[in-house]
Parts: C-alpha cells; structure tokens; sequence
C-alpha cells in the first residue's frame, strides 16, 4: 500500500470515531436473573417426614400446590411395595422445606393386570365416601374370584363390599385409611370377611384419591363431646360393675373354703 493509501485509511477511522461521539449514547437493556435455590421435599408424618427430593425454585411459593407421585418402595424401603404409587402435593412451607400430604394411592396397571387369571372374574367396584373428618373420597376397587360366578353373586360381593368400605373410611382419617392400606390390613380385614360369600383371590383397592380441589390440608377429627361424656359415664358405671364380680367371687372362694372344711371335719370324725 502507498502513503496516500494510508493517510486516507486514517483520516477515514477518525472520521467515524467523530460521528460516533456525535452520536447520543444508547442504553443497554439487561434482563437480570433471579437466583435459585434448592428446596428440599419432605413426605408426610404418614411416611416418617422424610428427604424424598429436591426442586431448584426461585421461591418457595412457586412450588405450593404443586402435584408429584412417588413409588411406595421410595417411601418403606420396601422391595414387595413397588406395585403402588402414591400422590402428593406441596402444601406447607418451612425455611427451605417443602413439605407434602397424601392426595392419593393407586395401584400400577402391569400389576392389576397380572392379578386376573384363567377361570377367574374381575368385579370392578366404584365408590364414593366421606372420612371421619367429612373429606370426600373416591375409591375404585377390584375383586378376583378363584372360579367363574354368577351375576347375583357378583353383584352381592359389590354390595356387601361398599358396606363394610363406608364403614372403614367413615371411622377414621383419610392419611390413618391410606396407612391400613400400605400395611395391608384393609386388604386382608376384606377378604376374610367376603370369602363367606365366594372364594376370593384377591381384595385389592385399586385408586384412592381425594375429590377436593386446591390444597389438601391436614384433616381434623373432632370427637363428638356427647360421646366423650357417654363414654365417661360407661367407665364410671362400669367400675362398680367389676367390684360387684370380684365381691361376687370372693364370696364363692369363701363359700368353697367353708365347704371343704366342713368335708374334712367329716372325714376327721369318720
């Protein structure tokens, strides 16, 4: 390149650096990102108030409300409980916990599957019910019987079933209902007392799920002070009930001991 070349170069460069500062300043727009932080979940009294996760949030009020499904082995430790699933939801805050409640418990679909066999029905049930604490709950059952039956059988079993499910779910909470049924004891308390009517393979609950919308919160059971005093009262009556049999036995060992005397001062005389 030749000297003029050059000149014309630099002359050209300090041209646009003087257009450049005659130019007003622009300002530069920054999208400033908030912070996040992990947020530990905590599973309901039920399960131990145990770490089951971590969710990496901005705030913790994001989170309430939010749904998620656990396996129940997660939750036991339990290998045989990894058929069944279990529903929470986020409804409380502490500091940097999240902590869950029971909504919901369900069984997996290869399992229901696997439980109907050859020469076996399926009776398939569906349930609406009030806890003791007036929760509404829908349950959907599914019994399977050891051979084919009849229609009024069935349709017996289904009866009798509801019966003793609005008894269970209506005398007790729904987190202490979703207990007995991780335990197997609603399970196994059902099939004892169905199998008077037809053989059964299995008595299983197949969805358990809250019908509320919104958060679930913690159920309250109020026990009736009528019944309290009732029960108040049957104790009191009830304890000199007991002092009545004790003096009643007393006065029979005595009675047995005058006798036995009386036997020997025979014997004795004899």
């Amino acid at each position: 390149m030749s000297k003029q070349a050059k000149r014309l170069k630099k002359e050209q460069k300090k041209a646009a650096l003087a257009v450049e500062k005659l130019k007003p300043s622009q300002k530069v727009s920054r999208i400033k990102a908030k912070k996040k932080v992990w947020f530990k979940i905590i599973s309901p009294k039920v399960f131990g108030q145990a770490e089951i996760g971590e969710s990496y949030l901005t705030s913790a009020q994001v989170a309430l409300g939010r749904k998620l499904e656990v396996n129940l082995k997660e939750l036991t430790g339990n290998v045989r409980d990894q058929n069944v699933h279990i529903n929470l939801q986020i409804n409380k805050l502490d500091a940097n916990l999240l902590k869950t409640s029971v909504i919901g418990y369900e069984l997996s679909t290869a399992f229901v599957k696997r439980l109907v066999r050859k020469n076996s029905d399926p009776i398939s049930g569906y349930f609406l019910l009030k806890t003791k604490g007036g929760k509404q709950v829908i349950l959907k059952s599914l019994m399977v019987t050891l051979s084919k039956a009849q229609r009024s059988v069935k349709a017996q079993l289904n009866k009798e079933l509801g019966n003793i499910l609005k008894e269970e779910v209506s005398n007790s909470s729904f987190d202490n209902f979703v207990s007995s049924l991780v335990q197997y004891k609603v399970q196994s308390m059902l099939k004892k007392r169905l199998r008077k009517i037809f053989p059964l393979k299995e008595v299983a609950v197949r969805v358990l799920k809250l019908q509320e919308d919104g958060l679930a919160d913690e159920e309250v059971v109020v026990e009736d002070q009528a019944q309290a005093e009732n029960g108040v009262v049957a104790e009191n009556t009830a304890e000199p009930e007991n002092k009545d049999g004790e003096e009643e036995s007393s006065e029979q060992e005595d009675q047995a001991a005058e006798e036995s005397n009386e036997t020997e001062e025979n014997n004795e005389e004899r």
